[in-house]
């Protein structure tokens, strides 16, 4: 599973990774699967039903407007939170706003 995290336009720091929920989990009329987006401090979650097949090698331009394109979600359940033991992929370079 693919775990990034990037710097949005405004500074802020995001988490994004592709969720697929379980047969098991899954509720009728929910999807799947979504990419999740979640705030560093994680006040904020988004999900994005339409995913995008390289969105894990996009810059971090692009995962801010995928973000901003994605809902927000108000009850999230724990379960899909970011995996543990994941490493995130860092992207150093012009859109990462490191060197």
């Amino acid at each position: 599973m693919s775990l990034r995290i990037f710097r949005a336009n405004d500074g802020s720091r995001w988490k994004v990774w592709h969720v697929r929920a379980s047969s098991a989990s899954n509720v009728p009329g929910m999807p799947l699967e979504w990419l999740a987006f979640q705030s560093e401090d994680g006040s904020e979650r988004r999900r994005l039903l339409e995913i995008p097949p390289t969105w894990s090698g996009a810059t971090d331009q692009r995962l801010d407007l995928l973000r901003r394109m994605a809902d927000p979600v108000t009850l999230f359940a724990q379960r899909h939170s970011p995996p543990e033991g994941v490493r995130a992929i860092r992207v150093v370079g012009p859109d990462s706003g490191e060197e």
